[in-house]
């Protein structure tokens, strides 16, 4: 009889007779088995377990569809909220396409549950919701302009960047009220100085809410080179004065 163990079973396995595996027997906690039978208990396992891991992917599946749904519907209300504060030329311009809203949305959920999935974690944070929602409006542009506009004569940078703009508005909605008073109010006061100082050949500078609009314009970026911007932010928000700007 050859005896065998392993750190979590203690494993036996013997010959009867001969060199049919019908008669070779491993023995695993207490339990006998032929070499068939372990096989067949073997791919009976793989079975269940197929079983239950495509049971868990119909559940998330079903899970995921039902928060795109209702962050579709979050979003169209700040799209509302959005666009009713803009000019006649820019609503006149502009509209939010369902099909790319969509897209966004899917996308920033699967990025959400590979990040996760690849942290062992179970909830996303407040920076990283806005990270990853301004990185997917900024991708897939969802409010686009309409096609009988008078892009010659209307066009402008407002309508330009307005998925910018928009994105960060979304992003936003995530994070705490203070760090958005905070940029807020940076961004006031910035333009602020830049306004009285504008003939005396000072170079002007930008504001955080400028910098993040430059990022999403000209710069590849990704959603964790955001989460560290807000993270940043945050750190920065108890102190809104001038020392600040």
């Amino acid at each position: 009889m050859i005896s065998m163990s392993n750190n979590s079973k203690h494993t036996n396995s013997f010959e009867v007779k001969g060199i049919d595996p019908h008669n070779i027997y491993f023995q695993i906690e207490g339990k006998q088995y032929s070499i068939p039978e372990f096989e067949d208990e073997i791919k009976t396992l793989e079975k269940n377990v197929k079983e239950e891991k495509d049971k868990v992917r119909e559940d998330e599946e079903l899970l995921i569809f039902k928060k795109v749904v209702l962050r579709e519907d979050s979003i169209k209300k700040l799209f509302e909220k959005f666009i009713a504060r803009k000019t006649e030329n820019i609503k006149d311009a502009v509209y939010l396409n369902k099909g790319l809203l969509h897209l966004a949305v899917r996308s920033y959920y699967d990025d959400i549950h590979r990040y996760k999935d690849y942290c062992g974690s179970t909830w996303a944070n407040q920076h990283k919701q806005a990270a990853y929602t301004i990185k997917w409006i900024v991708r897939f542009k969802p409010i686009q302009i309409k096609e009988d506009y008078d892009n010659e004569k209307k066009l402008n940078s407002e309508i330009l960047d307005v998925n910018l703009i928009f994105a960060l508005m979304c992003g936003f909605s995530f994070l705490d009220e203070k760090i958005t008073n905070m940029i807020a109010y940076e961004k006031k006061e910035v333009d602020k100085k830049n306004s009285l100082q504008k003939n005396n050949g000072v170079e002007k500078k930008q504001s955080y809410y400028d910098k993040l609009l430059y990022i999403l314009r000209y710069r590849p970026f990704t959603g964790k080179q955001l989460i560290s911007i807000f993270e940043a932010l945050e750190l920065n928000n108890s102190n809104p004065t001038e020392q600040n700007l």
